[in-house]
Formats: C-alpha cells, sequence, structure tokens
C-alpha cells in the first residue's frame, strides 16, 4: 500500500494534536517567522526547515507531496494558510458556535471586539502547570499565552477570525 499525502498530512496532524492547543498554533507561529516577505506562503525548503523546527523531519518525497496539494499558484511555494486550515479541518456549526459564545465573553465592554486588555484582565497564570512546578514565573507564562492571540496584524485588537485561528 502506498504511502499518500494524506497519510501523511494525517501523521502531522495526530503529532501535532498530540501537543494539545499550542500544537497547530505553533507551528504557524513557525511559519510566519519563516515567511520573511509576508506572502503567507514557503519555498520548499523553507517549509521543510519550519516542519524541521517544529519537530517534522520531511523526507525531499514527503515535502514534494505536501507542495503539490498546498501549492494553488504554480509558483513552487506551499501556502501555509492553505496548510494549516487542512490540518484543522472544518469547524462544525456547533463548535464554532462555542468559539463566539467564548469570544463574547471576552468581550468585556461588549462592543464586538476583544483586545489584549480584555483578555489580560481575565487570564490568570498562577495556576498554570509551569508556574506552580516552578519552570517558568508567572510574567512568563503570562506572555507566552497573550502572545498567541493578535496574529493577524498586531493592533491590540483580536478579530474572532484570529481568535477562530
Amino acid at each position: 500500500m502506498k504511502y499518500t499525502v494524506d497519510d501523511l498530512l494525517k501523521d502531522i496532524k495526530n503529532k501535532l494534536l498530540e501537543r494539545g492547543s499550542y500544537g497547530i498554533r505553533g507551528l504557524a507561529r513557525q511559519f510566519k517567522i519563516l515567511d520573511n516577505d509576508g506572502g503567507r506562503k514557503l519555498d520548499l525548503k523553507e517549509f521543510q526547515d519550519g516542519m524541521l523546527d517544529f519537530g517534522f523531519t520531511l523526507t525531499d518525497e514527503q515535502a514534494q507531496l505536501c507542495l503539490k496539494k498546498f501549492d494553488r499558484d504554480g509558483d513552487g511555494h506551499v501556502n501555509f494558510d492553505e496548510f494549516l486550515r487542512y490540518l484543522k479541518g472544518d469547524i462544525n456549526e456547533f463548535r464554532e458556535n462555542l468559539i463566539k459564545l467564548a469570544y463574547d465573553k471576552l468581550d468585556i465592554n461588549k462592543d464586538g471586539q476583544v483586545t489584549l486588555e480584555d483578555i489580560a484582565k481575565l487570564y490568570d497564570a498562577s495556576h498554570h502547570p509551569d508556574v506552580i512546578s516552578k519552570n517558568k514565573t508567572e510574567e512568563q507564562v503570562y506572555e507566552e499565552f497573550m502572545s498567541q492571540w493578535d496574529t493577524q496584524v498586531a493592533d491590540g485588537i483580536v478579530t474572532f477570525d484570529e481568535f477562530v485561528e
């Protein structure tokens, strides 16, 4: 039986899920670091390097399979938004409604926007396992937590799309 790109992506997705909530989000952050021109695309080497930096060793053949699947315009680059969207899968209506409820809960002043300040008011790092075990300070955990939110435009506002991402 031949190992397909879908088999490879299923393996990657499972490994990311083992990392919990930081799996796909962390990979997205890694790709953004490598994306020097802001085009949200990576060439084959950048893609392989990004995956390797995140703990996934891809053979040239595996990387080529991903390139073929996620190079929508044939320019030799992996569109990492498409790649990450594929790994995340579609959000069903029930889950989207739950996400909307959580977003609305964070919108303290009910203006339809969630700010980093809104999130900060509700986040308590003192009970985080890394703080309890003294591996990190509350400030380190807080900064790590806050860095995951305002991802598309660093404007202090977390849009619903950023929240879903």
